[in-house]
C-alpha cells in the first residue's frame, strides 16, 4: 500500500526550483541550509523511490538524514525506502524512530500501521489506524479509514473493511476510484469475496458510473450470466453512452 506520507512528502515540491544548485560544496552549509538542503534530497529522494530508481533514492534520503536526522521526515522517509526493499527490520526501527521524534504525527502512524499490515500484523496495525484518525486532519482521518479497510480485507475481515471503507467513501467520495481498481485487482487473483464486497460497497455509498457498470459487465460474463450481461449493458447505453466502456460493451470485449 502505497500511503498517504508519500503524498505529503512530495507535496514539498516548491523546493524543486532549488534542485538545479544541489552542486555546490554542502560542507558549507549553516544550520539553515542544512535544513533546506535536506528537504531537497528528501524531495529527491522520495521521487526516485515513486519511480523505482532505489540506487537514487536510497543516496538522496541517506544525504538527507545526514542533513537533518531530528526531523522525523527524513526518518519516515528511510523507513519507506527500507521498507521498498524489504528490510523490515530496519524499517521498522526507523519508523519508532520517526515516532520518537512526532508520536501524535498522522502520517508516520498511518505509514507505520499500513508497514506492519504487510507483515501480517493486522491488530497492531488496526491501533496505529486508530491513533491517526484521532489525530489528524479530516483528509487523514479518511485517509486512515482507507488504509484500515484494506488493510482489514487482507486480513479477511470483510465485513468491518466495509464498515471502514464506507466511512471513508462517504468523507472522501474520490476514494472511490481506488475502490474499483483494488476490486478489479482481487478479481483477477481469483479472490471473488474482496471483489464483490468492494464493488458492492462502491454502488451503496456512490453513484454509479461507466466504470462500475463496466466491471459488473465483467464479472456476470465471467459467471455467464448473460441476462445480467444484457442488463448492465442497457444502463451503460442509457447513462453512459459516450464512454469507452461502452464502446468495449458494443465490441464484445468483455
Amino acid at each position: 500500500m502505497r500511503n498517504t506520507l508519500l503524498v505529503m512528502l512530495l507535496s514539498i515540491l516548491f523546493f524543486s526550483g532549488l534542485l538545479s544548485g544541489c552542486g555546490h560544496n554542502d560542507s558549507n552549509e549553516n544550520v539553515t541550509d542544512k535544513q533546506q538542503a535536506a528537504e531537497i534530497r528528501l524531495t529527491l529522494g522520495m521521487k526516485y523511490l515513486a519511480l523505482g530508481d532505489l540506487q537514487a533514492a536510497r543516496i538522496n534520503i541517506e544525504r538527507a538524514v545526514n542533513y537533518a536526522p531530528q526531523d522525523y521526515r527524513t526518518q519516515l522517509g528511510m523507513a519507506l525506502y527500507l521498507q521498498s526493499i524489504s528490510e523490515n527490520e530496519s524499517a521498522d526501527a526507523r519508523y519508532r524512530q520517526a515516532l520518537s521524534l512526532a508520536p501524535d504525527n498522522g502520517d508516520i502512524l498511518n505509514n507505520y500501521g499500513a508497514f506492519l499490515c504487510t507483515l501480517g500484523q493486522y491488530d497492531a496495525a488496526q491501533n496505529y489506524f486508530d491513533s491517526a484518525a484521532k489525530t489528524t486532519s479530516l483528509e487523514g482521518i479518511a485517509n486512515s479509514l482507507e488504509n484500515s479497510g484494506y488493510c482489514l480485507l487482507q486480513a479477511g475481515q470483510v465485513d468491518k473493511a466495509q464498515i471502514k471503507l464506507s466511512r471513508a467513501l462517504k468523507q472522501a467520495p474520490e476514494k472511490g476510484e481506488r475502490v474499483l481498481k483494488m476490486s478489479t485487482t482481487y478479481f483477477q487473483q481469483q479472490k471473488r469475496v474482496e471483489a464483490l464486497a468492494l464493488l458492492n460497497l462502491y454502488q451503496q455509498v456512490l453513484p454509479v458510473s461507466a466504470e462500475s457498470l463496466w466491471i459488473q459487465i465483467q464479472y456476470a460474463a465471467s459467471d455467464n450470466r448473460l441476462n445480467d450481461v444484457q442488463r448492465y449493458g442497457k444502463q451503460l447505453a442509457q447513462d453512459f453512452s459516450q464512454s469507452k466502456q461502452y464502446q468495449l460493451f458494443l465490441a464484445h470485449e468483455y
